[in-house]
């Protein structure tokens, strides 16, 4: 099994402030060993299968990419610790490890370091999508599949949701997002943009597509589709007039925009022009 953290000195680099284990004490590592074996099958199964992480690993033990989902792991790991990392149980019921030297932190304090992890975990979710999306191992997994299904990353979350619960993450959000993200793509694309421009978009926005491809003219459409995603997502009026201000442009560029020039949604804004026949009785110049 592929390990991200292996032992208390991998872990710690993500710890800033901390009261180092005296011989025979029990390691940071160790106390947290079932959250941190939790935070790194959850990666696998979400972000980056264990047979592309061994792969790295073969190739380059120190790859940028190790150290950025270690990171995610970490932080994740913490979050769900810290609750419990400092309660042991006894025959009265549970207590608070301290000593002489070391009082039990505030309820607020520890709140707040959660909140801190929690966070630093977005944060490091931010920054390993694009490692990922440049792994061509990474291009066949299910976690591709599910990343590229919407013009939304994690990080774009925040304008769908700028104030959310103290205990919230930007990755809880996107997930409860996500369906009506979903949703809300399939009716513009079916509408406006064609199913399979939405798809070079969202392919391009992950950081999948070919270099020679990408350009800020696809970036500054995907980023005006978010918002048109986000006006349904929020129940706010349609903009209509933008959207058809769109397809104005993308019809008059159909180099620019090949595939939306062959899709059935390009036949709705090109009504069958009608025209008389000479043969007909009501023939008319």
């Amino acid at each position: 099994m592929a390990r991200l953290i292996n032992n208390d000195t991998d872990l710690r680099r993500f710890v800033p402030q901390q009261v180092c284990a005296v011989k025979g004490e029990q390691t940071l590592y160790d106390k947290i060993a079932h959250w941190l074996d939790t935070a790194e099958q959850w990666i696998f199964d979400t972000f980056c299968p264990e047979s592309v992480i061994n792969a790295t690993l073969a190739a380059n033990p120190h790859a940028p990419l190790l150290t950025a989902l270690a990171a995610v792991a970490a932080h994740r790991a913490l979050a769900d610790a810290i609750p419990s990392i400092d309660l042991v149980q006894t025959v009265n019921g549970f207590a608070v490890v301290s000593n002489q030297n070391l009082a039990p932190a505030s309820r607020d304090r520890v709140d707040r370091l959660i909140a801190a992890h929690r966070s630093q975990c977005d944060t490091a979710i931010n920054a390993l999508m694009p490692m990922l999306a440049a792994s061509p191992e990474w291009r066949d997994t299910p976690p591709c599949d599910f990343f590229r299904a919407t013009l939304f990353l994690p990080k774009h979350i925040i304008s769908l949701s700028p104030a959310r619960a103290p205990h919230s993450t930007l990755w809880d959000k996107y997930l409860e997002l996500r369906p009506k993200i979903i949703n809300a793509e399939a009716t513009l694309a079916a509408r406006y943009i064609s199913h399979e421009l939405m798809q070079r978009l969202r392919d391009e926005t992950l950081g999948i597509s070919n270099p020679s491809q990408l350009s800020t003219l696809d970036a500054r459409l995907a980023e005006a589709l978010r918002g048109h995603a986000a006006d349904i997502v929020c129940d706010r009026p349609p903009r209509d007039e933008s959207l058809r201000d769109i397809v104005e442009y993308i019809r008059k560029r159909p180099d620019t925009f090949p595939e939306w020039h062959r899709s059935d949604t390009a036949r709705l804004f090109s009504p069958p022009v009608f025209r008389n026949a000479k043969e007909a009785k009501g023939y008319w110049f």
